[in-house]
């Protein structure tokens, strides 16, 4: 475990060029998988965000805040980083490209959130907070099914869960996951950028949302992964490494 001069915490694994994961709405609890795949490929590192990890910090108010921080993080590396967040951490990584891409050798938006463009009515993403577990383990896994079984979960566990939870109401309750000037500035990010997202995500609920993504972001390379719901990098997390790396060695060719 390292410290930025961000003042997060940055625990680091594996080998090869520089990765920084920024993970989704239940921090890094299952995601453990993901990240040993990427360590094959990449030396990987994972800051802590506060209020996942450790105590909120009064400095950071909300995911604009989070992402001077993940910048201070991408500027400690000292080299170009590959950037890759999930669902919130997508947002994040998104809102961190838009304010500079110099530290950034690619970008990779995992079932990213933090946009918006809906009537007052309607509804962008579901509720976690007022939904019932079923509707929120059927738009998260696709299939309620092919949710974690929390049965085996030790007390230490199910604290990093609520402590999760209790993140995302604190930095995403209102506005509810996104920030309403993010859509329009997602042409800000020059780095090559890969878009990912599982064909049965049901916890995004406006159809259009990737088009609109793909859309602002100009030039992508996007991947739907069959099969799988919201958590793409806990339901496919051996294929979204594969994709990664294989994105990322095609922006080191084109760039060599």
């Amino acid at each position: 475990m390292t410290n930025t001069s961000s003042g997060l915490d940055v625990d680091v694994s594996g080998s090869g060029p520089d990765l920084l994961l920024l993970h989704g709405l239940d921090g890094t609890l299952f995601s453990q998988p993901f990240r040993d795949g990427l360590a094959k490929r990449f030396t990987v590192h994972v800051p802590a965000l506060p209020g996942w990890v450790g105590n909120r910090d009064p400095r950071y108010r909300s995911v604009d805040d989070l992402a001077y921080a993940v910048l201070d993080s991408l500027e400690a590396v000292g080299r170009p980083v590959h950037l890759v967040g999930c669902s919130i951490g997508g947002w994040l990584a998104a809102e961190v490209a838009t304010k500079s891409c110099a530290n950034l050798a690619s970008v990779s938006l995992v079932s990213p959130v933090g946009i918006r463009r809906a009537e007052p009515t309607q509804r962008s993403y579901l509720d976690l907070f007022a939904a019932s577990p079923q509707a929120v383990a059927a738009g998260m896994y696709g299939d309620a099914t092919k949710a974690p079984n929390l049965s085996g979960f030790s007390p230490a566990q199910f604290l990093e869960l609520a402590q999760a939870n209790e993140a995302v109401a604190f930095y995403a309750w209102e506005p509810y996951l996104h920030n309403p000037s993010l859509l329009d500035r997602l042409h800000r990010i020059s780095a090559p950028t890969l878009l990912v997202r599982g064909a049965d995500d049901g916890f995004i609920l406006q159809p259009d949302h990737f088009d609109l993504i793909r859309e602002r972001l100009g030039s992508c390379r996007t991947e739907v992964i069959p099969d799988v719901g919201h958590r793409v990098e806990e339901q496919a997390a051996q294929r979204l490494a594969e994709l990664v790396a294989e994105f990322t060695d095609q922006v080191t060719t084109k760039d060599s």
